[in-house]
C-alpha cells in the first residue's frame, strides 16, 4: 500500500529539523506556562489547567505549526482529513481489549526488571522519577466524584489521546516516513521516542508495545482518528480503574490490573487472540482503503 503524496519540501533532513525546533520552541514556551500555572502548589486544580496548557502548546501545537510550513495540504499529512471504517474500530477496540491479559504480564515484568549493582545509582533515580511522575498523575486524577471521573476521562483520555497522536503519529511518524526509512522502522523508532519521552522506565516496554500498534493503526488506515480513539480509549480505562479504586470498589479495579498476571494459559490465549484479531484488523482495513 503506497501512501499519497505529501507535497512537502525537497529536503528530508530540513524539515525534520524543522519540526524538532519547533516543537523545542512549544516545550520551552509550554514549560513555562505550566511551570507559572504550578507556582501555588501542585493542587488537582492546578495540575489539570497545566496538563491542558502542556497538551495544547507542547504536541498540538508543534504538528499543526510544522506540517501548515512543510506541506501544501497540511491536513493530510497529519492524517485527519479522512475517517477509519466502523469495523475498522471495532476489530481495533477488539485487539485492544483481548491484550488485556498480555500486557498486564508485561507491565507486571517490566516493572520487576533491575540494573546490574553497578548501576544501582541510575536505577534509584529512574525508580525516584517514576514515584514522582505517578504521584502527579494521582494528583491530576485526585477525587471520587463523578466529576472528577469525567474530567480524568476528558483531559487523561480525549486531550492526552489527541495530542499525543497528531504529534507523535500525525507529525513525527509522517515525517520519518516520508523519508528513506521504511514504515516499519518509522513506526517503531516513533514508538520508542513516544515511550521515551513519558519518562517512566519501568513502563517502557508496554508504552513502547502501545506506541507500535498505534503507528500500524495509522499506516493501515490512513486516519489519525482511528489510533487517537484507541489512545483515548487506553487511557480512559486506566482513568476509570483509577477512580473505582479510590472509591468503594477498590478491589475490583486491583483485581483488573492484575487480571492474567498469574495464567500462562490465559496470557497465551491473549497473546493469540491479539494476533489474530490484528492480522484480520490489517486485512480489512487495508483492502477498504484500496
Amino acid at each position: 500500500m503506497k501512501h499519497e503524496s505529501l507535497s512537502l519540501m525537497h529536503n528530508y533532513p530540513k524539515r525534520i529539523f524543522l519540526f524538532f525546533l519547533v516543537a523545542l520552541l512549544c516545550m520551552i514556551v509550554g514549560a513555562i506556562a505550566v511551570g507559572a500555572i504550578l507556582m501555588g502548589g501542585q493542587t488537582a486544580v492546578a495540575m489539570r489547567i497545566g496538563t491542558v496548557v502542556q497538551d495544547v502548546v507542547m504536541f498540538i501545537m508543534p504538528a499543526v505549526v510544522t506540517a501548515m510550513l512543510v506541506s501544501r495540504t497540511p491536513a493530510r499529512l497529519l492524517e485527519v482529513d479522512r475517517m477509519m471504517s466502523p469495523d475498522s474500530l471495532v476489530l481495533a477496540i477488539a485487539a485492544l481489549v483481548a491484550s488485556i491479559p498480555a500486557m498486564n504480564a508485561l507491565v507486571e515484568w517490566n516493572q520487576s526488571l533491575t540494573l546490574p549493582a553497578a548501576l544501582s545509582g541510575v536505577e534509584t533515580w529512574m525508580r525516584n522519577a517514576e514515584m514522582q511522575a505517578q504521584g502527579a498523575v494521582e494528583v491530576l486524577l485526585g477525587g471520587t466524584s463523578y466529576g472528577d471521573l469525567i474530567v480524568g476521562l476528558l483531559i487523561v483520555a480525549v486531550l492526552a489521546g489527541f495530542s499525543e497522536e497528531i504529534f507523535f503519529r500525525g507529525a513525527l511518524q509522517r515525517l520519518i516516513m516520508s523519508g528513506p526509512l521504511n514504515h516499519h522502522l518509522a513506526i517503531w523508532l516513533t514508538a520508542f521516542i513516544f515511550s521515551a519521552f513519558h519518562m517512566q522506565f519501568f513502563g517502557f516496554f508496554p508504552r513502547l508495545v502501545l506506541g507500535g500498534y498505534f503507528g500500524y493503526l495509522l499506516y493501515w488506515s490512513r486516519s489519525l482518528w482511528l489510533p487517537v480513539i484507541i489512545h483515548a480509549l487506553n487511557n480512559g480505562l486506566v482513568v476509570y480503574f483509577s477512580w473505582k479504586e479510590r472509591g468503594v470498589d477498590g478491589e475490583v479495579a486491583s483485581s483488573f490490573d492484575g487480571f492474567g498476571v498469574d495464567s500462562l494459559w490465559l496470557i497465551l490465549v491473549s497473546v493469540v487472540l491479539t494476533a489474530a484479531t490484528v492480522v484480520l484488523l490489517k486485512s480489512r482495513v487495508v483492502r477498504s482503503c484500496e
